[in-house]
This record gives structure tokens, C-alpha cells and sequence, in this order.
């Protein structure tokens, strides 16, 4: 994904200006990938017992198992990926909740109508060349054709940032993340412990934007993201650690740390960091919004796109956190309102609903639960 969107006419443009509405570019991004999924998934399912489908690989996969019948299935999903009244899909927009389930069951319909029609052709196409006939992509009718019943699915997404829908399925499962916990091998830097030693008795934010930064940002607006966020920093007076990954090297090079921010330029585990740290400033993917509530800490969620407002949303509804401000939107004047109410207007509130929730979130067991999911089904 990170080579076509950085080295194609479809993905630089997208990088310019994203947006869900640019349907044609995303089409053409995808297009890219999709035979190779496809193969890849046929390959793969032939001597398998059991196939896990993503929802990125879910209509291809769908059509690969469909030659193979006797193979079993399961979906594991980042993020909430079936149709519900009680919110709209992740994919679609920020809010996470409306007053009117109908609204969201409109905008499920429309979401999957695009797509799973985006790709009729191609997926048809893909089908005749292992003599499969053709249809019109269903999500609903592929799975009640293939298995005759539904399919079981786990969404590794906490039920305490979002309640599982009532409306979903007996064998849809919302089980909790799955995070990395240990850190055994992990030995930190000298400077990283340094700065750590000489501000612990202070607040200490991270900040850490994800691979997008370089895929989503040119170069000149990744050096003005890190002006504006390293300013709304010293407004407050906060000690921070910058996460350089995903930035261009070529100018992270440059940087060097000054008295109250430490620019980190290797990955580091979070199990380790944020034992560290007392409030999180991230993109707001699943599995970083996980962690850093896992661990207890305020979070602000400055979103790229895809499921990450809504993430951001769930974390402002659950008093977290301040609200989200898209990435793009970002400047030094919101910056510096939304860190102050983190680290100080709200901050006591915030701590205490992290706390909670972080202990809810220890025991949720993702990755076990997944074990289990697993297991029975290939005991059927």
C-alpha cells in the first residue's frame, strides 16, 4: 500500500488531497493489489484447514474458498466491520454514534453497496480464470453460498471504548485487542533514559504519527506538522517524546533533541514507553488507540483518515480525551487548545477514565479469545 500510494499518479494524487469521495483514485490504488491478493489467497487456501480473512481480503478471499469449499473460515477485523443500527461504519466518517438507527443502517447499506460493487468486474474476471461463474459481490449472499450458514467473526476491538452491537449475530464476536505486552529483548537507548530520568517527576506526553505521515504528507508539510506540534508544546510548558517513525529520513536527520523534547528515531515497544509516559498524542489506529488506553493514558487522536476518527470519537464520548482534530486541520492554535485541555483543563478526569479503562482492557484477553474462536471451529 505504502509503494502505490507513494510511486503512482493515483496514489501521489490521493496523498494531495484524501478523501473518501475520490472513488476512482481509491479503485485504481486497490486494482493494483487485488490479482495479487487474489493469488496469493488461492495459493495459500489449497492445503488449508482453516483461512482468516481480513476485511481488506474478505471479497477476494471469499471467491479463493469458493473453489475450495471444504476449507474453513473465520474473519478477524481490526475495527467494527458489520452492519448495525446502533453506529455508523468506521469507514464512513467520523461520528461513532446517531440518534436515529435508521441513519446508520442507511449508511452501512451505502458502504457496502460501494464496496463490494467497486470490484465486481475485476473479482468476476479473477473467478472465470479458475472457472468460477460469475455474480454480483454480496457480502451476505458469498457467505450463506459458500458456508450455508454465517460466518463466524472477531472484531479485536474493546466492548469497554465501544459496546458490542445488540443487533449483531450470536456468532459475531467483539473479544478485545490484541496487544504487544512483553519486552524482554528490548534494551533502551542512554539518551531516551537521560531525558526520561530528568523529567520524571514531570509529565511526559508521546507523540507518534504511524507510517501514514510519509505516505499520506509531503516532505515540506512534514516538517510544518512537527513545527506546529513542537510550539503547542511549549505553550503548555510540556515535556514530550516525538516518534520520528514514519517520517522521511532525510529530514528527521537534522533534528536534535532540545530540553524538554526527545525525538525518538527507532521503534521502540509500546509495553516499554508507555509505562513511561502520562498522556498519548497519536494518529489513532485501532492498535494504537488500544495500547495507549491500555496503559492508562489520556489520549488525543489527530486522524489521517479510514477508522481512525471514529476511534478518535470513541475516545472523546468516553471522556478520554479531548475531541479529535483531523491531521490536516491541525494548527498551532488548535494544537495548543487541545494539549491544554489534555495535560491540564481535564486532565485529573481524563487520567481517572483511562485508569478505569485500562484495567477493564487487561482482562478482555484478545488474543486468547481468538484462540479459542479458532480452535472450535475447526473442531466443527
Amino acid at each position: 500500500m505504502e509503494l502505490v500510494l507513494s510511486s503512482t499518479p493515483e496514489g501521489i494524487e490521493l496523498r494531495r488531497n484524501p478523501s473518501l469521495f475520490k472513488m476512482s483514485l481509491i479503485k485504481n490504488i486497490y486494482l493494483q493489489m487485488l490479482e495479487k491478493w487474489f493469488k496469493g489467497i488461492l495459493c495459500g487456501v489449497k492445503d488449508a484447514d482453516l483461512i482468516i480473512l481480513s476485511i481488506g481480503s474478505l471479497v477476494a478471499g471469499l471467491s479463493c474458498m469458493e473453489k475450495f469449499p471444504n476449507t474453513k473460515a473465520i474473519g478477524i477485523y481490526t475495527f467494527p466491520s458489520l452492519r448495525t443500527a446502533e453506529f455508523s461504519p468506521p469507514g464512513f466518517g467520523g461520528k461513532s454514534e446517531s440518534m436515529f438507527g435508521w441513519i446508520n443502517t442507511m449508511k452501512w447499506k451505502m458502504f457496502e453497496h460501494v464496496s463490494f460493487n467497486m470490484y465486481n468486474n475485476e473479482i468476476n474476471q479473477l473467478r472465470a480464470s479458475i472457472d468460477l461463474p460469475p455474480i454480483k459481490v454480496s457480502y451476505d449472499q458469498m457467505i450463506q453460498s459458500i458456508f450455508h450458514k454465517r460466518m463466524t467473526t472477531i472484531t479485536i476491538f474493546s466492548k469497554y471504548l465501544l459496546p458490542r452491537p445488540s443487533d449483531w449475530q450470536e456468532n459475531d464476536h467483539m473479544v478485545g485487542p490484541i496487544l504487544e505486552e512483553r519486552h524482554d529483548h528490548f534494551e533502551p537507548s542512554a539518551s531516551i533514559l537521560d531525558f526520561l530520568n530528568k523529567w520524571k517527576s514531570e509529565n511526559i506526553i508521546y507523540v507518534g504519527m504511524g507510517s501514514m505521515m510519509s505516505v499520506i504528507f509531503q516532505v515540506e508539510e512534514q516538517i510544518q506538522f512537527l513545527n506546529n506540534i513542537q510550539l503547542a508544546l511549549e505553550n503548555s510548558n510540556c515535556k514530550a517524546v516525538i516518534s520520528l517513525v514514519g517520517f522521511e529520513q532525510t529530514h528527521i536527520d537534522n533534528l536534535s533533541n532540545t530540553e524538554n523534547v526527545f525525538y525518538l528515531k527507532e521503534s521502540v515497544p509500546h509495553s516499554w514507553l508507555f509505562l513511561n509516559m502520562s498522556a498519548a498524542i497519536h494518529h489513532g489506529g485501532a492498535g494504537t488507540t488500544h495500547a495507549s488506553l491500555r496503559y492508562g493514558l489520556p489520549t488525543l487522536i489527530l486522524p489521517f483518515g479510514a477508522d481512525q476518527p471514529f476511534n478518535g470519537d470513541r475516545i472523546f464520548i468516553n471522556k478520554l480525551g479531548p475531541r479529535y482534530i483531523l491531521i490536516r486541520e491541525t494548527n498551532v492554535k488548535n494544537l495548543s487548545k487541545a494539549i491544554h485541555d489534555l495535560m491540564v483543563d481535564n486532565y485529573k478526569m481524563y487520567v481517572m477514565n483511562a485508569k478505569r479503562i485500562s484495567e477493564l482492557i487487561k482482562n478482555e484477553d484478545g488474543l486468547g479469545h481468538c484462540v479459542q474462536l479458532i480452535e472450535a471451529e475447526l473442531a466443527t
